[in-house]
């Protein structure tokens, strides 16, 4: 059975919070040499052991999102997941995040926007999307989220360094200036490592991964790639932009 469905952040637990271990103190350099050789679910183990339930964790319920979804199931069952609902997702996406609840007992948080799809599209026009994604992605994804990363310590999130040459370079865990420290147990998971992962625990795939959407965000802005492009080449193709912000607005830490 799915858990609960909520649509706005939990109550803050404030000092209560389970956390056995100070983040504050945390050497970046040792710790992901350390992870660098330690499976994706040990990382996230050491998550959920350093944080507590100041772990965000956010998923786009996409193509390949099983993989990291399964293994916070069997690591953290008792902390949610938060997705985002923009106004623009695919109904498959939808669909597919109320299989993969019911699957594997999640709990599931929504951040909304504030103003409704109608209405953004009403003050900006229909053709938002391509003459100013930044713009449309600011206000329907990245600040719907602000509430959840302003109370967390740490945010895991499934960015692999094969995705794309912008995450090439990902680490492990990556402090932030003025936000939580971002954990990435993927990063070092290959395409046919998140392949053999799905076919041996039976991860049911997103229903559009077989029309090659292999990145899969807002229905305005994704389509399929053709082989041999990288899995996000579908997202804002055409256009400069390769992140919604998500994963860019928080600068990295120096030092």
């Amino acid at each position: 059975m799915s858990g609960p469905e909520t649509q706005g952040p939990a109550p803050d637990r404030g000092h209560t919070a389970s956390r056995r271990s100070d983040p504050g103190r945390l050497d970046f350099e040792r710790e992901n040499a350390r992870l660098e050789a330690a499976t994706p679910e040990e990382r996230l183990a050491f998550a959920v052991e350093t944080f507590g339930d100041k772990l965000l964790f956010t998923s786009s319920f996409g193509a390949g999102s099983g993989v990291l979804l399964h293994m916070w199931s069997r690591v953290a069952p008792h902390l949610p997941v938060v997705m985002v609902d923009t106004g623009f997702l695919f109904d498959e996406t939808i669909a597919y995040k109320d299989m993969l609840a019911k699957d594997f007992g999640l709990k599931v948080e929504i951040a909304r926007p504030t103003q409704s799809r109608d209405d953004f599209i009403w003050e900006h026009g229909a053709d938002i999307q391509s003459r100013d994604p930044d713009l449309c992605c600011a206000k329907n994804k990245v600040d719907p989220l602000k509430p959840w990363i302003a109370r967390s310590l740490g945010w895991v999130s499934g960015l692999r360094r094969d995705q794309s040459r912008t995450r090439e370079h990902v680490a492990i865990l990556l402090p932030t200036e003025d936000g939580p420290i971002k954990v990435h147990p993927l990063a070092t998971m290959t395409a046919d490592d998140v392949r053999t992962y799905v076919e041996k625990h039976a991860i049911p795939e997103h229903p559009l991964k077989s029309k090659r959407y292999l990145s899969i965000g807002c229905w305005p802005c994704t389509q399929p790639v053709a082989d041999g492009e990288d899995e996000r080449a579908g997202r804002w193709a055409g256009q400069a932009k390769t992140e919604c912000g998500l994963h860019t607005f928080l600068k990295p830490k120096e030092g």
